[in-house]
């Protein structure tokens, strides 16, 4: 056997691999000082021509950069609460009062089925005050418009009408259910009727249809339990005044201390006549709705803190092309 020696062989070979090295490592940023390797750190942005590339927002424009790399300035365009309105107290009070006003409606709802279900009150003589107060804030608040709104008459018309020609069937149509099952349901119903009804905050939870027809159907429900075909015409017609009439009747005095006075003083007033409990559980409800809240509300408003910045999501703006004729 031959023996050699492996030295300058091995010695050949680190040569190439290191000339390879230094080749490939000219591409990316690699660079020989005295005998070591040493590799450049891409900080602030790619070097070209011996000048450094300045970030920018556009991902495929920073070579060299981190996928998740942000500049100094990506946060100079943080804005924060930029729409959040800050309300007063009285502000607050005046919006939690429409959910009040909508409430003492419901109560008045309630109560007119207890009158008529007791036999308390005549029927006629019931749907004499309901309609005359109707048709009294009707004249009140339109009497100086231009253009009188006969399609809310007709519209209500129409609803009497079809109560009064389905009266009978009403009275029997939920005869076989349990008193109880009809109470709870009716209850469930009211309660969707005031989470949905529209108090003028455009919010996703928002149906006036869903509101309008819980409340209608929570009528329906109770027409079985009284006691003649009369009583549930009565009923109904009262039902459409305080849930379809009402919200347009009053629309153009949502915000009015004066109508939410005058709504809590006649509600109490009616309660206390049935219940001094009721009562007592009606003005604690009013006034935790009416002072609590809004108390809390504008108190912890002051805590909102909404950011905006350059990682929303990019909104589309309507664009108006002009008409161009080409001759």
């Amino acid at each position: 056997m031959f023996l050699f020696n492996c030295r300058p062989l091995m010695s050949c070979m680190t040569d190439v691999t290191k000339s390879t090295y230094l080749s490939s490592s000219k591409h990316n940023g690699i660079v020989k000082s005295s005998q070591y390797f040493t590799k450049v750190k891409y900080q602030n942005g790619a070097i070209r021509n011996g000048h450094l590339k300045p970030w920018k927002k556009n991902l495929y424009s920073n070579e060299g950069y981190p996928d998740n790399y942000t500049d100094k300035s990506f946060l100079e365009e943080l804005r924060k609460n930029l729409h959040v309105r800050k309300l007063t107290l009285l502000e607050a009070i005046l919006g939690a009062g429409l959910i009040t006003q909508r409430l003492c409606i419901v109560v008045i709802f309630a109560l007119s089925f207890y009158a008529l279900n007791c036999n308390l009150i005549s029927p006629l003589l019931l749907l004499i005050s309901s309609t005359s107060f109707s048709f009294i804030i009707y004249l009140l608040l339109y009497e100086n418009s231009k253009a009188f709104p006969l399609w809310l008459i007709k519209s209500a018309c129409a609803f009497v009408i079809s109560g009064y020609i389905l009266s009978p069937v009403l009275k029997t149509l939920t005869e076989t259910i349990s008193t109880d099952t009809i109470y709870a349901t009716a209850t469930v119903m009211m309660c969707v009727h005031l989470v949905f009804f529209d108090y003028g905050v455009s919010a996703v939870i928002v149906s006036t249809s869903l509101s309008l027809n819980a409340a209608l159907f929570g009528s329906i429900c109770l027409c079985s339990r009284l006691q003649t075909a009369f009583h549930v015409f009565v009923f109904i017609t009262i039902a459409v005044q305080c849930f379809a009439v009402s919200p347009i009747l009053l629309s153009p005095i949502k915000s009015s201390i004066t109508i939410l006075l005058l709504f809590v003083t006649v509600t109490f007033v009616l309660c206390i006549r049935v219940s001094s409990l009721m009562s007592g559980l009606f003005i604690l409800t009013v006034l935790f709705i009416n002072l609590m809240c809004p108390y809390y509300f504008v108190k912890w408003h002051s805590f909102k803190d909404n950011i905006y910045g350059p990682w929303d999501e990019a909104i589309v703006q309507d664009i108006k092309i002009k008409d161009f004729h080409v001759d």
